[in-house]
């Protein structure tokens, strides 16, 4: 082999190492009601360049109107953004002396009923079922897996990284957060922070997709900026940002 030849092969050799594929999917919690701050989030995320996944309270199809059916369609209609099921009502509570929430420590039956709740009205008001799931406050337990195993629509699952719960789950692709959207607490992202923290995980070889947790209805304009900068930053490092339904089919196209 010529020294020509030789140069491309010892590139290959080491390509892997800063070409890894690294995926990034926009996991944007509480869509409730028609709002401007999530008609500006879809806007500014269009501008961008990306596409935006957007859990929806189900609740909120019983409470609304058809506007808000109508609207949440002519998002979908889109291509770039895609809702998913984010429980019924978002609900926690205080049971003596144990804090429970709707995924957490509530029961089996409860969270069934809920999640078929929240499939059944996502039919109704959008014509078809939730694909992807994330819990209020990000809670799972074990009956949260049982139930989940039950219902085959939800084949896409947000999580934190190595969720005992999710050992559980069967023939379901998880989505793990595992970078922080907001450094400074619901709807507060800070892109000095996340800069901070990516550089603490960047070269973790196993840092292969990311689920990043926002809440635009509270952001403020900061918050706008600083969303903007971390997608640009995201971006510029190589990553690619998907829908979760994308991610799945690029998944199942790796498995081959």
């Amino acid at each position: 082999m010529t020294i020509r030849k030789l140069i491309p092969f010892f590139f290959a050799l080491a390509l892997p190492a800063f070409a890894a594929v690294r995926i990034a999917i926009i996991k944007a919690d509480d869509v409730t009601s028609v709002n401007g701050k999530w008609d500006r989030f879809f806007k500014v995320s269009q501008e961008l360049g990306v596409p935006v996944s957007a859990g929806i309270i189900a609740v909120s199809f019983e409470k609304q109107d058809e506007k808000y059916d109508a609207w949440l369609k002519k998002h979908e209609a889109t291509g770039k953004i895609e809702f998913w099921n984010h429980g019924w009502d978002h609900r926690q509570w205080q049971d003596g002396d144990k804090k429970k929430s709707e995924f957490g420590g509530s029961g089996y039956e409860h969270q069934k009923e809920h999640l078929t709740k929240a499939q059944e009205a996502a039919k109704a008001g959008l014509g078809k079922p939730f694909a992807a799931f994330g819990s209020g406050f990000n809670a799972m337990d074990a009956d949260t897996a049982k139930a989940l195993n039950e219902i085959p629509e939800l084949t896409l699952i947000f999580c934190y990284p190595g969720a005992k719960p999710t050992k559980d789950l069967k023939g379901k692709t998880l989505l793990p957060m595992t970078l922080r959207g907001e450094n400074d607490g619901t709807g507060k992202p800070n892109f000095a922070k996340f800069k901070e923290e990516y550089a603490k995980k960047k070269d973790d070889p196993t840092l292969t997709i990311a689920a990043l947790q926002f809440h635009p209805a509270g952001f403020s304009e900061q918050g706008f900026t600083d969303y903007a900068e971390i997608v640009k930053f995201l971006k510029a490092e190589g990553w690619t940002f998907m829908l979760p339904s994308e991610y799945l089919k690029s998944a199942a196209k790796k498995a081959e």
